[in-house]
């Protein structure tokens, strides 16, 4: 299968909706993140993970490689609740404007998965029999 592109992943990361509050009005979950995540990270080749912590609630793992230590990089899918009226762009929606993204979660953390996402598809540092990369949402 084909993975999307950079644009496309970041696209499809951030207008995916994972709201995490104590109210249970905004409180959504992130499993469909989570869902997006797994896919992609399967389509590169990684064991995948996926445990529900709590109802709707899901820390991911993913391993490539093998062998004992490796590298870990770990961030959170959740974002927190928002003011739309204080926003100059959708918040579920990637926006390019000026040299610049926005959108709920574009630096904090779901960027990142986009990020980790294309410099794995980049490059060859992690064959089958070398020591792992670890990828997670916990």
């Amino acid at each position: 299968m084909q993975l999307p592109s950079f644009t496309e992943v970041y696209q499809g990361l951030i207008s995916t909706s994972s709201i995490s509050s104590t109210d249970p009005s905004w409180d959504e979950g992130n499993a469909k993140v989570i869902e997006k995540l797994a896919t992609w990270l399967k389509d590169l080749g990684f064991e995948v993970d996926v445990v529900e912590v709590e109802k709707g609630k899901h820390n991911l793992i993913a391993k490539k490689g093998s062998g004992t230590g490796g590298l870990l990089l770990a961030g959170h899918s959740d974002t927190v609740p928002f003011d739309e009226g204080r926003w100059n762009y959708n918040p579920h929606a990637l926006t390019e404007d000026n040299n610049r993204f926005y959108g709920l979660g574009t630096a904090d953390m779901k960027g990142f998965f986009a990020f980790i996402i294309e410099a794995v598809k980049k490059s060859r540092l992690v064959e089958a029999d070398q020591t792992p990369l670890y990828i997670g949402n916990l």
